[in-house]
């Protein structure tokens, strides 16, 4: 009586899960792969970063950092892998704008800490404007009639009044063709506001021919390869600064090297400031507190540009020490690109620059013919499997074909449910464990027969039939997990699919095998139509 409550159990919890299921493939569709229904193709091109050459090993790196974050943006069976020319290829199934993924996946959340060393305006008509920076094409974009292009050091003493200083004038040598920051030879604009200056009759910008050497502070070159617009030593080349864009601004602004970089972190937070400002929160670690106490203790009355991906973000002016180690990211215009900027800190900076080499939405592959087909072969699989089971173990082949069913429903429930994608050799996976699913059910009916030749009764050999089968189901089940476990840890994309329905197709048809199908027998064999040696598929050898 204990133990037909037991079964009666047992049967009750997987009606329960049967309904959940069905709740699930009813109202959550499974999602298809980018073979099946297309999706977003990003190919990244790796470059040198300070000279460094890029290696298989900053690669690899690279492509388990973009799994991370591609793993937060929620986005299932994505496919991260390399081609022949060591580019990255993403494939990002169902993702058809490109763009918003590229902002995110692309970046490669280089944070760093610079001193604002200039910024660069240009004044026309006896007014001033800040010198915009195009960073697509590594130039600055200069206004032909602008009647001359200077360095100021402090841009925020020039907008409030204040005294500032022009750092140098920027010429253009007619016989190089190069672009020459030279000491300012004009009036000195310290006491009077810009608008009101003189700016002469302009023989003295950008048209001067003779200029002179002495003079020289450095030239302006872009590095095509780092894409890196370079303020350097006119004689030995060696860097001065770099001009970045100011994101908020556009304007071109020159920094100094970097001064403490985003490894030192240790919280990044998005979220709103004291006046209701978007902002990121920075701290850093033990030895990030030491280094920023350090730079803001000897740079007061200056800015600090934080830089994120060789765009300024922010500019802080410099009051007093900080010693505390915290700092924030403001200047952002809505909270998800707070949010975007904070995913990409936390999951780190990228070791080599990736430049985005093609982003496209890509159309399936094999589509939904090869759906179909896929469909076909696992309903004629299953139809000829529920033939041959019916045929051999004649009444135990109707408990193995109920078994498959209720396999079926619980194994897409849960690919339902858990929101995973479906590939092509997904497919090939679910049509698998439907022949394992079978498997199990072979050994234990094989086991039944064998007792029930021993003259037991159909109850008892039931029994003893699902006892002497556990360990062989056991043993060959965990095998094939630990193949799939391999493929999985070892394998990208599709192949990780094959695994993960691999894998789920093994545990849900051992426990219907080894629970519902054993409950269901049970209970069934109490009666005496169904609790004879014929319908079992058992026949009696002659002289028996």
């Amino acid at each position: 009586m204990r133990n037909k409550k037991v079964h009666i159990t047992i049967i009750a919890i997987f009606i329960a899960i049967i309904s959940v299921s069905l709740y699930y493939i009813l109202k959550e569709p499974i999602n298809l792969g980018l073979d099946l229904k297309g999706g977003t193709q990003i190919i990244l091109k790796p470059t040198e970063r300070g000279g460094e050459e890029v290696t298989t090993q900053s690669l690899d790196k690279a492509m388990l950092i973009i799994m991370d974050r591609i793993d937060k943006l929620g986005i299932s069976e994505p496919l991260v892998t390399k081609d022949l020319s060591k580019n990255i290829v993403i494939q990002l199934p169902g993702v058809k704008d490109p763009d918003k993924a590229k902002e995110i996946i692309g970046k490669t959340a280089q944070l760093e800490f610079r001193l604002v060393t200039g910024t660069f305006i240009s004044i026309k008509n006896q007014k001033w404007d800040t010198l915009k920076f195009d960073y697509e094409k590594g130039e600055l974009v200069i206004d032909p009639d602008a009647e001359k292009v200077l360095l100021v050091d402090d841009i925020n003493a020039l907008v409030s009044g204040n005294l500032y200083e022009i750092d140098g004038e920027l010429l253009s040598d007619p016989e190089s063709e190069e672009m020459l920051l030279v000491k300012y030879s004009g009036e000195d604009n310290q006491e009077t506001d810009v608008e009101g200056s003189s700016t002469g009759d302009g023989s003295e910008s950008n048209v001067d021919i003779n200029i002179d050497p002495e003079k020289v502070i450095g030239k302006i070159i872009y590095k095509p390869e780092t894409r890196e617009l370079l303020l350097v030593d006119y004689k030995d080349e060696s860097e001065l600064g770099e001009i970045l864009v100011d994101s908020r601004n556009d304007a071109a602004t020159l920094v100094g090297p970097v001064l403490l970089t985003g490894d030192k972190l240790a919280k990044v937070a998005a979220g709103y400031g004291t006046n209701g400002e978007i902002r990121v929160a920075l701290s850093f670690k033990d030895e990030g507190v030491e280094i920023f106490k350090e730079i803001t203790s000897e740079n007061i009355g200056r800015n600090l540009a934080i830089v994120l991906d060789e765009e300024i973000k922010s500019a802080p002016y410099i009051k007093v020490p900080i010693t505390d180690g915290d700092a924030e990211i403001t200047g952002i215009s809505s909270i998800e690109e707070a949010k975007n900027v904070e995913l990409v800190l936390q999951t780190g900076a990228l070791p080599v620059n990736l430049q985005i080499e093609e982003s496209s939405f890509v159309g399936p592959t094999l589509g939904m013919d090869s759906l179909n087909k896929g469909l076909y072969a696992g309903i004629i699989g299953f139809i000829l499997i529920i033939v041959f089971m019916l045929f051999y173990y004649k009444g135990l082949g109707i408990y193995s074909a109920l078994g498959l069913i209720i396999y079926i429903i619980i194994f897409w429930g849960v690919m339902s449910g858990i929101g995973a994608a479906l590939t092509l050799p997904g497919i090939a996976g679910i049509i698998l464990t439907i022949g394992i699913a079978v498997d199990a059910n072979v050994i234990i009916f094989e086991r039944i027969k064998e007792e029930i030749l021993k003259a037991k009764s159909p109850r008892i050999a039931i029994g003893y039939g699902f006892k002497n089968a556990l360990r062989t189901i056991v043993d060959s089940n965990v095998t094939t997990l630990i193949t799939a476990a391999a493929l999985f840890r070892f394998g990208t994309g599709p192949i990780k699919g094959f695994a993960v329905t691999l894998s789920l197709g093994v545990v849900i048809s051992m426990i219907i095998s080894l629970l519902f199908t054993r409950s269901i027998i049970f209970l069934m064999s109490g009666i005496s139509r169904i609790n004879t040696p014929g319908f079992l598929g058992v026949r009696r050898r002659s002289g028996e």
